[in-house]
């Protein structure tokens, strides 16, 4: 069993439909794997174990009684919801003190989808306060680390969701990203991370974020369980033009425009190793690839959407809030949000003059190896904030600017497990994104990353 939680969410899924495992052994394994690693990565906030055998067993039942019902390609698979979403039967924290007894009766559009497909939903995976911060160090549990390092962070805000799949404890699982909090944990734990074009997923969390910044997408071991897990949140997996289908068919010929190079932060020698292999690869796929413009803008220049979706995030008890969190809420409660768009418009104009004569950007995702744990816990908030905004600094634009983006796992010699390198397409392009990132893993030799597992 622990062989086939190494195998991809589509592998899993098969392995289900053709008999060989039952939904029900799959989630024990699953659970068994959770309880064994999951004090050591911090990346379950809340298990469920009785209801989530309960759910799959009704799920192996609901098989046998119909066996050739359309289901979908992830059916009977266990996952995890990030800790920002309303779920039924379980806390939402939000990774805050500020939020520790908010108990959910009911299912945000994120958590009914995953529940509709036939989905195990096993608890909730941590994040950062608010989903702030690019690292999970909060009040409520112990710091989220890295399954490959456990002295390292893995990232944020959906660092839980990153650290879950690729320690093997699930397959696959949504997360949430406002500036990089789906594809920096990517980076950082050698997953695949797609940030989808705006407004292509449903949001349950629009309500609050009224900037536009924050999209639903998937983390992932491969592009195509990604692809499969995008269309089912998307509501397209029985569609004729599904990602999954998509993604498996090589794009033409694209024009590539190349930088490793930022003003908010130093790109450190394996990232541009690694994003100096994707090029290589491109070009030998017959992409006509160059060098382009480095990124304009600062952290000063982004905070004022930042600031105020801060202060408008509800919050009781405000002085149970972390440092980070107050001093950008104080700060956020004299931005508008015509200053917010203002400073939205400002990134995405920036994000199409680099788009220039390209169909496609390469990037790093993230500039850095990951942090160690506490790197800034002694830090004041205004300090700390900016440090770990570096995280974001190849990643947070595209937020702005509402153009999809996803995070490709590459091995580099002399790095111990895979590094994230940054593709970027246009408004909609999320199709042709998907295709090029499964060409490129498919062209270094690993189309599913192996899990941390040990």
């Amino acid at each position: 069993m622990n062989d086939l939680l190494n195998r991809s969410a589509l592998e899993q899924a098969a392995a289900i439909r053709r008999g060989e495992v039952s939904v029900e052994q799959l989630t024990a394994a699953s659970l068994q794997r959770i309880q064994a690693g999951n004090d050591a990565i911090h990346a379950f906030v809340e298990v469920a174990p009785a209801r989530a055998l309960a759910r799959a067993r009704a799920l192996d039942k609901e098989l046998r009684r119909d066996p050739s019902a359309r289901r979908s390609p992830l059916w009977g698979l266990p996952t995890g919801l990030k800790d920002l979403h309303m779920t039924r039967g379980f806390f939402m924290r939000g990774g805050s003190r500020a939020y520790r007894y908010l108990w959910s009766p009911l299912d945000d559009v994120t958590s009914a989808t995953v529940r509709r497909a036939g989905m195990v939903v096993l608890g909730k995976l941590a994040t950062s306060e608010l989903g702030i911060l690019p690292t999970i160090e909060v009040d409520i549990h112990p710091p989220t680390r890295n399954p490959w390092d456990n002295a390292r962070t893995a990232g944020g805000s959906s660092g839980g969701s990153a650290a879950a799949t690729a320690a093997g404890f699930i397959a696959l699982a949504p997360g949430s990203d406002g500036g990089g909090s789906i594809r920096i944990p990517a980076s950082l734990c050698g997953l695949v991370g797609h940030k989808p074009t705006r407004d292509l997923v449903p949001n349950p969390h629009k309500t609050f974020e009224t900037v536009g910044l924050s999209v639903i997408g998937p983390l992932a071991r491969s592009v195509d369980d990604a692809a499969a897990l995008l269309d089912l949140l998307a509501g397209r997996e029985h569609a004729a033009d599904s990602f999954l289908a998509a993604a498996q068919r090589p794009p033409a010929p694209l024009r590539v425009h190349v930088t490793t190079e930022n003003p908010v932060v130093a790109t450190e020698a394996p990232i541009v190793a690694a994003v100096t292999r994707v090029a290589s690869v491109l070009q030998s796929l017959g992409h006509h690839v160059q060098d382009g413009a480095q990124p304009t803008g600062t952290v000063d220049d982004f905070l004022p959407m930042y600031r105020f979706l801060a202060a408008a995030s509800p919050v009781l008890f405000e002085s149970k809030l972390q440092g980070v969190s107050r001093w950008l809420r104080t700060a956020g409660k004299s931005v508008t949000h015509a200053q917010a768009m203002q400073a939205r418009d400002l990134f995405t104009q920036r994000a199409l003059s680099w788009m220039e004569g390209a169909d496609v950007l390469l990037t790093p995702t993230v500039a850095v190896t990951p942090p160690k744990v506490h790197a800034t816990r002694e830090m004041e908030p205004g300090p700390a904030f900016y440090e770990q905004a570096g995280l974001g600094a190849y990643t947070a634009s595209f937020n702005a600017s509402g153009m999809p983006a996803i995070s490709v796992p590459v091995w580099v010699d002399g790095h111990a497990w895979p590094i994230g390198v940054q593709l970027v397409g246009r408004q909609g392009d999320d199709a042709m994104l998907l295709a090029l990132a499964r060409a490129v893993m498919d062209a270094m030799g690993a189309l599913v990353v192996p899990t941390a597992a040990r």
